[in-house]
């Protein structure tokens, strides 16, 4: 048993978007909470750095759109702002070194149309439109939706799609799953269309969709401003009607939120839960688990969970992802016309998006690397990563690109607590053996991720629905 032993209402593990927000209703509801977080953090996948200026430079979740609203309505409550993603000027496809500049219109590529790739969008949009948001599992055609890969379907010749098109619908799906088309159900696809409005294309988009808007002084702040309430509310409703059973007086057995303190183990019995962590013993009520499916599957659980949710756990992994950013003095390419925008199938940096702050001063682009790609820079030496980044911004934007005055990258497959990004995807056969359960408690044990939620899934409206559903659950 750790040294420290506390007891409190409920205990959550994991400190990121659906921790937090769990957190944050159970106190508003009046009960203690204390908060269990593996790294030495808060936030999860969203993670914050700032430049000497205060620029916040965003190194994982970044982005939110329309139709999330339950973060937008959290971000009314906290007092915070946003500023629109800029988008303002012409976007770069870049295939076979071919630099193609485009408006409204996309242009064509290797003498070939893309219109293949929109048609195969809306006709994806319209299978969603059968799939339950809620229970994927029970649509018609969930056993034949589950028994092939994406990639199975798109390169189906009923389709017709040329190569610049499979190349085309193969970025921007692995630029959402970060794995290879033949690693995801179709019917997990089709889910995750059903949860983003049955609109696939909100999911991709800027203006209009899932990348529109950002949070002023960066994502982290709203995790800093849950803290915050969580702290205030949690002293009061321990003053007001909760007892305490603390073994030692160190800071750690009196604080709610416990950092640098993975969980290993959760046991249970009829009446309660007790979590053990690195610094502390939990004794609860009940017990959220809010980290990524691939880590709740390294915690020891007495007794064993059923086998349906261990089968769940193990075949929940999530893919390669790496963020690049590349700051400069001022955001040079608008003067060319440019947004910032670049979509590039066939190159180890996949992906650019101008994510400068607003008003005068720095220029701020971010770039991402998925799948395979992603993996193969990974094994690249540092100095050699760095070259391929840097190239391709001086080839997208010009010579000024060359030099940034700051550059960060960040591999998530490598960070110990996440083991990849951004959310867990399902192989066939997966959703229809174990997907069910998905929210099903176990006993005294609750689960909270974006993952759980069936709306916006893998995204932080996602994790803060999660987040909310569990919260209600709990007080019933």
């Amino acid at each position: 048993m750790s040294k420290n032993f506390v007891e409190r209402d409920f205990c959550i593990v994991g400190a990121g978007f659906a921790g937090l927000t769990a957190a944050l209703r159970l106190t508003q509801a009046g009960h203690s909470v204390v908060v269990v977080e593996a790294r030495d953090r808060i936030g999860g996948k969203v993670w914050t750095k700032y430049l000497d200026d205060g620029t916040p430079i965003d190194l994982g979740g970044t982005f939110l759109g329309p139709s999330q609203e339950r973060i937008y309505s959290l971000l009314k409550e906290l007092d915070l702002d946003i500023t629109p993603t800029p988008i303002h000027g012409d976007s770069l496809l870049v295939y076979k070194g071919e630099y193609y500049r485009y408006g409204e219109e996309v242009p064509e590529v290797d003498s070939e149309s893309l219109d293949g790739v929109w048609d195969t969008l809306q006709k994806l949009s319209k299978m969603s439109l059968e799939v339950p948001n809620d229970a994927p599992w029970t649509c018609a055609k969930a056993q034949e939706w589950d028994s092939m890969s994406l990639g199975q379907f798109l390169n189906d010749p009923a389709h017709n799609l040329g190569k610049p098109a499979l190349a085309m619908l193969r970025i921007l799906f692995i630029g959402l799953f970060t794995v290879e088309l033949s690693e995801i159900s179709l019917l997990y696809v089709l889910f995750q269309i059903a949860a983003s409005g049955n609109d696939i294309e909100l999911q991709m988009k800027v203006e209009g969709g899932a990348e529109q808007d950002m949070v002023k002084g960066g994502m982290i702040t709203v995790a800093e401003k849950m803290r915050e309430k969580i702290e205030e509310l949690n002293k009061e409703n321990l003053k007001k009607n909760l007892r305490e059973n603390l073994e030692g007086s160190s800071k750690e057995s009196c604080d709610w939120l416990l950092l640098s303190s993975p969980v290993r183990q959760i046991t249970q019995d009829d009446t309660s839960v007790t979590v053990t962590s690195d610094k502390a013993t939990i004794k609860a009520k009940r017990v959220v688990v809010a980290v990524p499916p691939n880590l709740a599957n390294d915690i020891d659980y007495i007794p064993l969970l059923p086998s349906t949710r261990m089968e769940l756990l193990r075949h929940m992994p999530a893919g390669q992802c790496t963020k690049f950013i590349t700051v400069y003095s001022e955001p040079f390419w608008r003067k060319r016309g440019l947004s910032g925008e670049v979509t590039a199938p066939d190159e180890f940096i996949q992906m650019t998006l101008d994510t400068s702050p607003p008003g005068e001063g720095v220029g701020v682009l971010m770039s991402f690397a998925f799948s395979k790609e992603a993996m193969q820079l990974a094994e690249m030496p540092a100095e050699t990563r760095y070259k391929h980044v840097i190239t391709a911004m001086a080839k997208r934007f010009g010579l000024e690109a060359v030099k940034p005055i700051h550059y960060f990258e960040y591999d998530w497959s490598k960070d110990r607590w996440t083991r990849g990004c951004h959310v867990a995807h399902l192989a066939p056969g997966v959703m229809t053996s174990y997907g069910h359960v998905i929210r099903q408690p176990f006993g005294l044990i609750h689960w909270a991720t974006s993952e759980s939620s069936p709306l916006w899934n893998g995204n932080i409206d996602g994790a803060v629905r999660a987040g909310e559903y569990v919260a209600r659950e709990l007080i019933g």
